[in-house]
C-alpha cells in the first residue's frame, strides 16, 4: 500500500526537527555518526542502521538525518498496519485511512520527529508480527520464516521488542509449526542477535585501544558515554549496558500483568489514547479485535498482547522518562481494530462505493481531522534552535582545550558538536555530575582550563568558580584553586 506509505512518510518528513536536540536524542544523533556505544540498552542494531544511514543519505545535517529515520520508521508501520488489514480483507481505503490515524496520533508522530530507538524496533518488530498472522491465515512458509528472521532483527535493534514479539509468538500457533523450518529460522534469528550484540564488546576494546574517546586523556576510566558507555568489553559492563541492571528493570517484569501494573498503563496512556483516537474509536477498536477473535482466537490474543505488554512495562518502569514510547504498538492494535470494525460495518449496509463505506470512511476523516490539528503544532518545532546555541555559547566562554564537565542533558548535545560537527576544537566533553570527579579536577587544572555546566553556582568543595556565561541557561563555570 504505497499510499499508507507515501502520505505520512512526506508528512513526517515536513515535521522532523532539523537540529541537535538534548537528551537521549543527541546520543543518538552522536553515536550513529561515530560508530559508538549508546545508552543502555546498548540498541547495536540501530547504531548499524543508523549510521549506514547517516552516511548514505547526502543531504541535511547529521542531526536531521538521524531524526528522519524515526519518520521512515512510522510511516513504514503505517504501510505494515494497511497491509495487515488487507489481510484481514478490509476495504482498501478504510486500511489506508485507519493507517493514517495510526500515524498522525500525536503521541506517534511527536516521536516520529527526533532519533529515538524505538520507533524502529517497533516498525521491524510489526512487520514480524503481520508476517505471523499471515502465516497463521494463510499457511505460508516463507512467511513464517521472515517473520522469525525479522523479529530476530528487531531484538537486535531494541531488546525491549521481545514484549511486543510474545504476541507474535502466539499468532504463529495458530497453525501446526513445520518443526524443521522454525529451528533453522530461530538459528537465523539467534544469528542475527549474536552478530549484533559482538559489536558491543568489540567496539568497546577498539575505542579503548585505539584511545578513541578523548576522557581516557583525563585518567577516566573506560566506559564513558558516546564512545564506550559501560565498556562492554568487560562481562559486568556488557551484562550492565544490555540488561540496564542499574535501573532494575527486572523489577518492572515482575510486577508486569499485576493490577497495579495495569491501573498505571489506563491513568498513563488512556487520556492521550482518547484524545488521539476520538469519537469512541478506541472502542471500535475492541469491537475490531473482537471481529478478529470470532475468525482467529489466537491472532486476536496475539495481537491484544503484543499491544498491552509494552505499555504495562513502560507505563510501570520507574526510569522511564517517557513512556509513551512503548505504546506504539497499543495504538498499532487500536488501528488495525479500527479498520476491521469499520469494515464490517460498512459492509453490512452494503459494498463499494454504496453509502455504508462513504459514511465510515467519511467518519474516519473526522478522526484524522482531530489528528490534524493536534498535531500542526509539531511543525513549530521543526526548526527549535534552543539545543544548537548550546555548543557555540560553550566555545564563546571557554578556551580550546578546556575540559567541560556537563550533566547528561546538556553533555549529549556537546557531544554531537564535539564529535559529528567539530566545532568545539580540543575541548573535552566529560558527561558527568559536577561532584563526580571532584578529586580530579587539581589535576585536570595543570593542563586545561576546567569548567562546569550548572543552572546555579556549583559548591565544589576545596575550589573556587567563576561565571563565565552573563546570560542564558545553563551558565558555565570555570574552576579555580581555593
Amino acid at each position: 500500500m504505497a499510499i499508507a506509505f507515501v502520505v505520512p512518510l512526506v508528512v513526517l518528513l515536513g515535521s522532523v526537527r532539523t537540529s541537535v536536540g538534548f537528551w537521549d536524542t543527541a546520543d543518538l544523533q552522536t553515536v550513529t555518526w561515530i560508530a559508538g556505544i549508546p545508552y543502555p540498552t546498548g540498541y547495536p542494531g540501530y547504531v548499524a542502521i543508523g549510521w549506514l544511514w547517516a552516511h548514505v543519505v547526502p543531504c541535511a545535517p547529521v542531526a536531521a538525518r538521524v531524526n528522519a529515520l524515526s519518520a521512515v520508521a512510522i510511516a513504514g508501520g503505517a504501510a505494515t498496519i494497511a497491509a495487515a488489514a488487507l489481510l484481514l480483507e478490509v476495504l482498501p481505503a478504510v486500511a489506508v485511512l485507519a493507517a493514517w490515524i495510526f500515524a498522525f496520533a500525536n503521541v506517534v508522530w511527536l516521536r516520529a520527529t527526533y532519533a529515538d530507538v524505538h520507533p524502529l524496533g517497533f516498525a521491524i518488530a510489526l512487520i514480524a508480527i503481520v508476517l505471523a498472522v499471515r502465516w497463521a491465515r494463510r499457511g505460508e512458509t516463507r512467511s513464517l520464516a521472515a517473520g522469525i528472521a525479522l523479529a530476530g532483527l528487531a531484538v537486535a535493534v531494541d531488546n525491549t521488542t521481545v514484549l511486543m514479539l510474545a504476541g507474535g509468538a502466539i499468532v504463529t500457533l495458530g497453525r501446526r509449526w513445520p518443526l524443521g523450518l522454525v529451528a533453522r529460522s530461530l538459528a537465523v534469528a539467534a544469528l542475527i542477535v549474536v552478530l549484533a550484540y559482538a559489536y558491543l564488546p568489540l567496539r568497546s576494546a577498539y575505542v579503548t585501544a585505539h584511545r578513541l574517546d578523548p576522557t581516557l586523556s583525563l585518567g577516566i576510566a573506560p566506559g564513558r558515554p558516546f564512545w564506550d558507555d559501560h565498556h562492554p568489553a568487560t562481562v559486568k559492563g556488557f551484562a550492565s549496558l544490555v540488561a540496564g541492571t542499574e535501573w532494575t528493570p527486572g523489577a518492572t517484569l515482575t510486577r508486569l500483568v499485576t493490577p497495579g501494573a495495569a491501573r498505571n498503563a489506563v491513568e498513563r496512556f488512556g487520556p492521550g489514547l482518547a484524545a488521539d483516537v476520538p469519537h469512541g474509536l478506541e472502542i471500535v477498536g475492541l469491537i475490531g479485535l473482537a471481529f478478529i477473535a470470532a475468525d482467529a482466537p489466537l491472532t486476536a490474543i496475539g495481537l491484544l498482547v503484543a499491544g498491552l505488554l509494552p505499555a504495562l512495562f513502560g507505563a510501570s518502569y520507574q526510569a522511564e522518562a517517557d513512556p509513551e514510547r512503548y505504546a506504539f504498538m497499543l495504538y498499532a492494535v487500536c488501528a488495525l481494530g479500527i479498520a476491521v470494525a469499520a469494515d464490517r460495518t460498512a459492509r453490512a449496509f452494503g459494498g463499494w462505493p454504496g453509502l455504508g463505506p462513504v459514511v465510515v470512511c467519511g467518519l474516519l476523516a473526522l478522526a484524522l481531522a482531530n489528528d490534524a490539528v493536534r498535531g500542526a503544532p509539531l511543525f513549530g518545532l521543526r526548526d527549535n534552535a534552543g539545543a544548537r546555541a548550546l555548543g557555540p555559547r560553550v566555545a564563546g566562554a571557554t578556551r580550546d582545550g578546556a575540559v567541560v564537565v556537563a550533566q547528561w542533558d546538556w553533555a549529549t548535545t556537546l557531544a554531537y558538536d564535539a564529535y559529528v560537527e567539530k566545532s568545539l576544537g580540543r575541548r573535552i566533553v566529560v558527561c558527568a555530575l559536577p561532584h563526580d570527579n571532584l578529586e580530579s579536577y587539581a589535576r585536570w587544572m595543570h593542563e586545561h582550563q576546567v569548567t562546569i555546566l550548572s543552572e546555579e553556582e556549583p559548591d565544589l568543595p576545596g575550589y573556587r568558580t567563576r561565571r563565565l556565561t552573563e546570560s542564558g541557561t545553563p551558565d558555565v563555570w570555570e574552576i579555580l584553586p581555593p
